[in-house]
């Protein structure tokens, strides 16, 4: 059924009649766009209606989480809504599609959203998911991956402390030891997509046989041993240990060969 076939009204609830969604589609919101909004409807009113559905003699928010939000707080009593009579796939599609163009959907947000709707909504079919939010299925696969994936890096990723590229380059890394001490070195140092994919392929090449050495220790667990070649060493002590104070720095080949490597050496008194 389309949405136009749907039946609905146009009606004027009160905001105590109104739940917020069982599933918000947004795990955070930007707080100088919801003071905004706020301001907004406290001159003019709500001016956009909420897309409820009905729920006994409740109602529940399909469509303006935010505006619910800031109805509240902006003190009003009623605010207009479009009812509609059940929670269906195309209410789904019309929650997906306002938040895509209102206020752009984080990653992790998308991931969490694109998993329950391929599990209630599509019978697990990636084909019906890709037609009910209208993208290709790399970009839907993408998303689910990051869910899927290792529980501490979409924590990571849902609190904005790694960009996407980020985690799933850390997915990628089979060794969850390894992966949670990439992922601590990630968020102290700021690590780029192509850092953490060079951390990733370090790891391969020295550990990825089924005889690869304990992971060094993070920060948080002392008494760990270290592992050899471990590529977050300090250049200068030549000790894994403090992981979060170590700092990326760059170097040219030639200044590392000709200046550094003579100072260090001197420094350890290897001259």
């Amino acid at each position: 059924m389309s949405v136009a076939a749907l039946v609905r009204e146009f009606k004027e609830l009160p905001i105590s009649l109104i739940d917020e969604p069982r599933l918000p589609s947004r795990s955070a919101m930007d707080d100088e766009k919801l003071t905004d909004l706020i301001h907004s409807i406290r001159v003019n009113g709500l001016l956009q209606p909420m897309i409820v559905a009905r729920v006994a003699d409740r109602f529940e928010v399909i469509a303006g989480h935010r505006r619910r939000i800031a109805c509240g707080r902006a003190g009003l009593v009623t605010a207009p809504c479009i009812i509609y009579p059940t929670r269906d796939d195309a209410l789904d599609a019309i929650q997906f599609a306002e938040n895509r163009h209102r206020e752009d959907l984080s990653a992790a947000d998308e991931a969490i959203w694109f998993s329950e709707l391929l599990e209630q909504k599509c019978g697990g079919e990636i084909e019906k998911l890709c037609g009910l939010v209208g993208e290709k299925e790399s970009y839907v696969n993408n998303r689910l991956a990051l869910f899927s994936g290792d529980p501490d890096v979409f924590a990571a990723l849902q609190r904005g402390l790694i960009k996407i590229g980020v985690a799933h380059e850390l997915n990628k890394c089979p060794d969850e030891r390894y992966r949670r001490y990439y992922l601590d070195c990630a968020i102290r140092g700021g690590a780029t997509n192509a850092l953490v994919a060079g951390w990733i392929q370090e790891w391969r090449t020295l550990f990825g046989s089924p005889q690869a050495p304990a992971a060094p220790a993070l920060a948080s667990e002392p008494g760990i041993p270290d592992a050899p070649h471990n590529p977050f060493t300090c250049e200068v002590c030549g000790k894994a240990d403090n992981v979060h104070l170590i700092r990326q720095i760059n170097v040219h080949q030639h200044c590392k060969l000709a200046i550094l490597d003579p100072l260090l050496a001197t420094y350890r008194g290897e001259s």
